[in-house]
């Protein structure tokens, strides 16, 4: 792949911004959890004049394209394909700045999911098609543990805990919370599990985990000790209707920040009930002419249904404004919005969060956190890397020969690109610039 500074003479069209994850299982519509799968790998955008400092190319990680790659502080880890789903995986560590080969360890599974956990210093390399998550060291590539639980899943991993859930029969699960490092059990409690969710945490533990049964009986739990800190009833029955299909009943639960969401059609009433996450107790109930996925939205609350975003205050749900056609939207820079538009090659919008109105088309367009990814309108495969200045505005810092922005990730001022062909790029991106 041909990498360079981008020429300073030279502007690309457009501008864009990123979401929250929002730690949660269960019932958001097909149509958000496809936007949102767009939304996770397409993370950034922008344009305006050049400056003087560009990116600085520093790794091409091995010479195949990686099944799953994760950035750290200082390294970028790799998974390498294996020859079938069930073969063995090689996961190596190169170093950053410097780009040299740390460490390559094989795995007896396909792995085709990294995640690391900074502050235990500990890689979880999960397979797609078996219950095997193993569990290593990040500065020498020991495996320190490893699980084969049937029916688990790894809900977070982060603070040096890793929180497990196993499927029982008859809407059960089994939580385990586990020391990253050494997989000694913290604690582990049976709950119903027709809806779980835990408030939204960036980069650590999800401190608290609601735990629903069938009937809408809920309990709130610590996730620190396994704790129960309240119980109630959240008014839903489960099971109702999860497609979202135009005027089916629907249910869906949503959970950040300190409340839970609950978006509801029952015969052709829609509604969006808030409760507070702490004690469960109803905060609001509110008509609103939408049903769907509840996301956050800064200023306002966004509802995604297959039509378009409905957008609430989130202090009473009154309705504010309705865009048909728009798939998502998320908080971009504190002033505006940042919403996906179409559904094959979705374009970016900048979109006023008090009316709904669009303040910029950007294009084809990924936010990452404060670096925007621009796919040229005019060279198929090149894409323009942009930040924002001291002045406020959107600058070209260097242009990618790939088109593979949509599964760009940033971690500091490293970002890394897949290639279809080819080994994982690394680049170094200029994030303050006078």
């Amino acid at each position: 792949m041909a990498t360079g500074i981008i020429d300073l003479d030279l502007t690309p069209p457009g501008q864009q911004r990123e979401p929250r994850a929002a730690w949660r299982l269960f019932t958001v519509p097909r149509s958000v959890l496809a936007a949102a799968a767009v939304l996770l790998v397409l993370l950034t955008l922008s344009s305006a004049a050049p400056p003087r400092a560009g990116i600085e190319h520093l790794l091409s990680a091995g010479g195949q394209p990686a099944a799953a790659f994760v950035l750290a502080d200082d390294a970028l880890f790799t998974a390498s394909f294996g020859n079938n789903p069930n073969s063995e995986s090689a996961v190596r560590r190169w170093g950053l700045p410097d780009g040299e080969l740390g460490w390559a360890v094989p795995l007896p599974q396909n792995v085709q999911n990294l995640v690391y956990d900074e502050s235990s210093g500990v890689l979880m390399g999960r397979s797609a098609t078996e219950p095997k998550v193993s569990f290593l060291d990040g500065g020498t590539g020991a495996v320190l543990w490893h699980d084969e639980s049937p029916n688990t899943v790894v809900m977070a991993l982060a603070g040096g805990r890793v929180l497990l859930l196993t499927d029982l029969e008859q809407r059960r699960g089994l939580l385990r919370l586990l020391d990253a490092r050494t997989g000694r059990l913290q604690w582990s409690r049976e709950v119903d599990d027709a809806y779980l969710g835990t408030d939204d945490r960036t980069d650590s533990l999800p401190t608290r985990l609601v735990a629903a049964d069938a009937a809408g009986h809920a309990q709130v739990l610590d996730v620190g000790d396994g704790s129960v800190l309240a119980r109630g009833d959240l008014e839903v029955t489960m099971g109702a209707q999860y497609d979202n299909s135009p005027g089916a009943d629907y249910i869906g639960i949503s959970t950040f920040g300190d409340r839970l969401y609950i978006s509801r059609r029952d015969n052709g009433a829609e509604t969006l009930t808030a409760f507070e996450l702490d004690t469960l107790k109803l905060s609001w109930r509110a008509s609103v002419a939408a049903a769907g996925g509840v996301l956050d939205c800064g200023r306002v609350l966004c509802i995604g249904d297959p039509d378009g975003v409905t957008a609430v205050d989130p202090h009473d749900g009154r309705m504010l404004w309705r865009r048909s056609g728009l798939g998502l939207a998320y908080p971009y820079d504190g002033r505006t919005l940042l919403g996906y538009e179409g559904d094959n090659l979705p374009e970016a919008l900048l979109l006023d969060p008090a009316t709904g109105a669009v303040r910029q088309r950007l294009g084809s367009a990924v936010d990452l956190a404060g670096v925007l990814l621009r796919a040229d309108q005019v060279q198929l495969g090149r894409t323009w890397v942009e930040v924002t200045a001291g002045d406020g505005a959107l600058h070209v810092v260097g242009v990618l020969e790939t088109a593979a922005l949509f599964g760009c990730v940033l971690r500091g001022s490293y970002l890394a690109c897949p290639t279809s062909a080819g080994p994982t790029q690394v680049w170094r991106v200029p994030l303050h610039l006078a």
